[in-house]
């Protein structure tokens, strides 16, 4: 099952959104993240958070609703996320998660981190960005047209690293998180691939 969670940050496109949701998609809404989910046409299948910023919204048009303390451990984004855990996704989406609040954006890329330590194929993407994570494994990436890739260490340092099908390629190297290597790489053939042998780390696809 996939599931898709609307984050409170500004979405700039929601035709973009739109094309990558499915009917089938389940949809979890992350307190005011809700409004995307409306301005999109669509129903949550589950709407949590503390609603300390949509309490404007009529709740009763959801059928199941989940309130959370003011005061707690996890973002609204987070606890969204341990419920797509408990409804047994095996991938998600995150959208409305890059936004002006860097603390909530560094917060939900250690959301996806938490997604992915789950077994959970997880992505936040926005109309300029796609990040998602890769620890111990090689993913395949397809070539996306004026684009960058970027790798990002979350570990200290991330070992035998290595990249093909990009202009800057790497064979077993060592990436520092205090460094800057892999930033601003470019795509070169029509799949882009990445393996990473100890650590964890961030991949970014922007464009401009």
């Amino acid at each position: 099952m996939r599931c898709i969670i609307f984050s409170g940050a500004d979405i700039f496109d929601y035709d973009y959104v739109a094309s990558h949701i499915d009917s089938s998609d389940f949809i979890i809404c992350a307190d005011s993240g809700i409004r995307h989910a409306e301005k999109l046409g669509l129903c949550a299948d589950i709407f949590i958070g503390d609603f300390d910023s949509a309490d404007e919204i009529d709740q009763k048009k959801y059928n199941e609703i989940i309130t959370l303390p003011c005061e707690k451990d996890d973002t609204d984004t987070f606890a969204a996320a341990k419920i797509a855990v408990e409804k047994g996704a095996d991938e998600a989406i995150i959208f409305g998660a890059i936004g002006s609040r860097m603390d909530h954006t560094l917060g939900n890329i250690s959301t996806l981190e938490f997604l992915h330590n789950e077994g959970i194929s997880a992505r936040i993407i926005n109309e300029k960005n796609e990040i998602g994570i890769i620890k111990n494994e090689t993913v395949t990436i397809e070539k996306r047209e004026n684009s960058f890739l970027s790798l990002i260490p979350l570990d200290e340092m991330v070992s035998l690293v290595s990249i093909s099908g990009v202009k800057y390629p790497l064979e077993n190297a060592t990436i520092y998180r205090n460094k800057t290597l892999a930033i601003s790489n470019e795509f070169y053939d029509d799949v882009a691939k990445i393996s990473v042998n100890d650590g964890t780390l961030l991949y970014i696809i922007s464009k401009d």
